[in-house]
C-alpha cells in the first residue's frame, strides 16, 4: 500500500540527516501504528527514533551493511514483518520513506463497517477423532468481483498463523464499484499463496457488504470458512 509522501521534518537541515524512514499503517483503519511496536534495521548501528507523525526514522549513517528491517508487534494483532534491505535503499535518494501495511492477525478487533472474514487453511478435511494439518505462513487475499462481471481486484493480503488461521479484508476505493447480490453482498474468492507459484483459489464466495463474518455466523455448517488446500483450484 502506498500514500502520498509526508515530509519527514521540516527542517532542511535536518531532513539532511535523516536517512530513511518506515511508515507502518493498519490496514484496516489505515492510521499509523508506532507504540508497542519494536522495528529493528539489521546491520545498521544507530536505532530509529519514533518522530512527532509516527514515523520510525534513522540517522544517516552507511546503509551498505543493511540486511532486512524487521517489523515486531509485541502484543498488538499484527503478525511479524519484514522489509528486504534492497527495498529499502531503494528509497534512500527517493522519498526516504517506506510504507508497509501491516498484515493482520486472526483475533484482530473489528470496528463495524469492515467488509472481510475469519477462517482457516488446511491441507485437507479428515475424519473426527483426528485433527487437521495448517497451512502455515500461507499468503492469503481476497479478490472481489468488478460489477462488470469479469474483473477481479486483489485486496490486502494477510497470513495464516501457526494454526492456520487468518483474517482478510476489502477495501474497495471510492471509484470502485463492487458487483452486488440483490442482498447486497460481494463476490469473493480467497486467493492463498504458498513460496512463490504455488497459488491456488477458492470457489466463488458471497460477504455481506459492512460486515466481517467467521465460522460462528453459520453455525449450521461446521464447515464454513475452513478452507482446504487440496480442495482449492490451482
Amino acid at each position: 500500500m502506498t500514500r502520498p509522501f509526508d515530509v519527514l521534518l521540516t527542517e532542511s537541515a535536518y531532513q539532511r540527516k535523516v536517512l530513511f524512514a518506515v511508515e507502518l499503517l493498519d490496514p484496516v483503519t489505515l492510521e499509523r501504528v508506532s507504540n508497542g511496536v519494536k522495528v529493528v534495521a539489521e546491520g545498521l548501528q544507530g536505532d530509529p527514533i519514533v518522530n512527532a507523525g509516527g514515523l520510525f526514522v534513522w540517522r544517516s549513517e552507511d546503509i551498505a551493511p543493511l540486511r532486512r528491517v524487521t517489523i515486531e508487534p509485541g502484543v498488538l494483532p499484527y503478525e511479524k514483518d519484514e522489509i528486504a534491505g534492497a527495498d529499502v535503499k531503494a528509497s534512500v535518494g527517493a522519498t526516504r520513506l517506506t510504507t508497509i501495511s501491516l498484515r493482520l492477525r486472526a483475533d484482530y478487533r473489528f470496528d463495524g463497517g469492515v467488509t472481510g472474514l475469519r477462517g482457516s487453511l488446511i491441507e485437507a478435511r479428515v475424519d473426527a477423532p483426528q485433527s487437521p494439518t495448517a497451512v502455515v505462513d500461507a499468503e492469503v487475499r481476497l479478490r472481489w468481483l468488478d460489477s462488470d462481471g469479469v474483473t477481479w481486484h486483489d485486496a490486502p493480503p494477510s497470513r495464516t498463523d501457526t494454526r492456520g488461521d487468518f483474517a482478510v479484508i476489502l477495501r474497495p476505493g471510492p471509484t470502485d464499484a463492487p458487483r452486488l447480490d440483490t442482498q447486497g453482498a460481494l463476490t469473493v474468492r480467497l486467493h492463498a499463496r504458498r513460496g512463490t507459484f504455488d497459488e491456488r483459489r477458492s470457489a466463488d464466495l458471497t460477504l455481506p457488504s459492512g460486515r466481517v463474518v467467521d465460522p460462528e455466523t453459520f453455525s449450521e455448517d461446521s464447515k464454513a470458512l475452513i478452507f482446504a488446500w487440496n480442495e482449492m483450484t490451482p
